[in-house]
């Protein structure tokens, strides 16, 4: 088993308790990280991933380091350690920096536990006084995976909030995301960077290029329904459920979301999005926007501001990540884009479940620039047709 370079700060305190768990190595310890996010997808049972950084009390806030400041530091540690189970998962960070901790079957009620058994446990040490000035940052990063539907995780958001007002001190907790999971080596993090100069460069120009088509449509739309705006705008969902307005020309007559409620029963998707191949809500121009994307070409802005890419899943709107099951936001890991994979293999004909399936397989090919540039490729051969769209 690989040996980990570890704080002699953590390695004191692993031979101080003389813990019954396995220190599982980086690379293992992320692995069972995985296992325990996709088990708790099916079990639906909650657990808590926490990061306990050896370095933590040297930047705590109350000046110099000092031993007041360490033995708090020290007593917060052994006292997460002590609510360890044999069931729990112990393992290094692959940063090197610290040590990560999966309590299973836990949520934030067993975080509160844990603080006031903190606070009790300094008290009697005389070190109460030493959290009088609020440290820069708190000593466990605390990260909670449900396994439930996002109307259920949105709900808790709140609880989240109000969570970290009375516990900045000790924890800093938020969801548990896929990409603090998912660790890329750093050539695929050259990627990235890669990818974002070539989003950027690629729709300046496309904006320039297109110029003259873009001018076109919107004098299209506003002749066709005067009524609107020429651009539509919309609250979409971005990586990791940051919300953003997105874009469009607007394809649809001004009254289309209040009529939307009406035709839900003629859902052809079979999922949470809506879509029906003769919607009409769409005005005569506005199927010929559909039909060759055009409609889309204002979302260019929103990649040179980052809020998409030219290549993702598509953004959906919030009303559907309610609904999402907890494998459907995995897509939500990555910036969204104009276009992926579902895009090029029959668009609006491939059912919900469908485009979830091939979000989630695209996410796994890592961002490679080679399977960016050939779906660029295939996007312009079934725009061109305008099969699928709808």
């Amino acid at each position: 088993m690989e040996q980990e370079i570890s704080n002699p700060a953590i390695s004191d305190i692993l031979n101080e308790q003389r813990l019954k768990n396995i220190v599982y190595p980086a690379r293992l310890f992320r692995t069972r990280l995985n296992e325990e996010f996709l088990r708790a997808n099916r079990t639906r049972r909650p657990f808590l991933f926490i990061k306990v950084y050896s370095h933590q009390y040297d930047f705590f806030g109350w000046g110099r380091p000092s031993r007041i400041v360490e033995k708090t530091w020290r007593i917060s540690v052994l006292t997460m350690f002590s609510h360890l189970r044999f069931i729990d998962v112990l393992g290094y960070l692959t940063d090197e920096s610290g040590i990560g901790i999966i309590l299973l079957n836990s949520d934030m009620n067993t975080l509160e536990s844990i603080r006031k058994e903190i606070l009790h446990k300094l008290n009697d040490a005389g070190l109460i006084q030493a959290l009088r000035h609020k440290p820069k940052s708190p000593i466990f990063q605390a990260y909670i995976y449900t396994g439930l539907q996002e109307k259920d995780n949105l709900e808790m958001d709140e609880a989240l909030k109000k969570f970290n007002s009375t516990n900045g001190s000790f924890f800093s907790l938020e969801r548990l995301n896929l990409d603090h999971i998912w660790q890329h080596p750093h050539k695929i993090k050259y990627r990235h960077a890669i990818k974002r100069l070539v989003d950027v460069s690629c729709s300046s120009l496309a904006l320039i290029v297109l110029s003259p088509i873009l001018l076109f449509c919107a004098a299209a739309v506003k002749i066709s329904d005067h009524k609107g705006p020429v651009i539509f705008k919309q609250t979409r969902v971005g990586r990791n459920g940051k919300l953003f307005t997105m874009y469009k020309f607007r394809s649809m007559y001004v009254d289309a979301e209040e009529r939307k409620k009406e035709l839900m029963a003629q859902n052809e998707t079979g999922g949470k999005t809506f879509k029906m191949k003769n919607d009409p809500r769409i005005y005569p121009f506005g199927h010929v926007l559909r039909k060759f994307s055009l409609d889309e070409l204002p979302q260019l802005i929103n990649i040179i501001k980052g809020d998409m890419s030219i290549v993702g899943p598509r953004p959906p709107i919030p009303s559907e990540v309610a609904e999402y099951e907890p494998w459907h936001r995995m897509r939500l890991s990555v910036t969204p884009g104009l276009t992926c994979i579902w895009q090029v293999s029959g668009r609006s004909n491939i059912s919900f479940e469908g485009q979830m399936r091939l979000d989630n397989d695209y996410i796994r090919r890592d961002g490679k620039l080679g399977d960016d540039f050939k779906l660029i490729l295939k996007t312009f051969k079934v725009v061109f047709k305008g099969e699928g769209a709808y």
